[in-house]
């Protein structure tokens, strides 16, 4: 798996944590990557559920393009055909990266900046970016996918 991620210039990182909880993960990425040499002049970051294969580029670049134009500091996608569901990915202006010491148990970033009354800012975009946790999530995107017309 580690030869695989790196043929395509990703690095994996172990959790540290053996709970194994979302905070656990999510604080080891983001520390990871603001400790990395390479990233000390990135100025954003873009947290991406493992979860949700239907990940569209195009709501990526929606995310970057408002972010750079805007100056938010986090943001996040609303998908128009899942109202209601809070959107994935979040991009985090790396002013906030500090504030992932603060997360715990199953929860991500957002709770803590709500806490401190920092805003997350969300884009409209279409469709809808759903979760598989089980087999039958996997099953009924299966199904969705060979129903849509191609």
């Amino acid at each position: 798996m580690r030869s695989l991620a790196r043929e395509y210039h990703a690095y994996p990182v172990a959790n540290r944590s053996s709970e194994g909880e979302l905070s656990d993960s999510l604080r080891t990425g983001i520390e990871t990557i603001a400790n990395r040499q390479a990233a000390h002049d990135a100025s954003a970051l873009l947290i991406c559920l493992g979860d949700q294969p239907q990940l569209r580029l195009e709501v990526i670049r929606a995310l970057i393009e408002s972010w750079r134009a805007g100056g938010l500091q986090a943001i996040r996608p609303a998908y128009r055909d899942s109202p209601g569901e809070p959107g994935h990915p979040l991009l985090v202006d790396r002013s906030l990266w500090g504030y992932a010491a603060e997360m715990r148990g199953e929860s991500g970033l957002a709770p803590v900046l709500a806490r401190r009354g920092i805003g997350l800012r969300t884009i409209s975009v279409g469709g809808r970016n759903p979760d598989v946790d089980t087999l039958e999530d996997l099953q009924a995107l299966e199904d969705s996918a060979s129903a849509s017309p191609r």
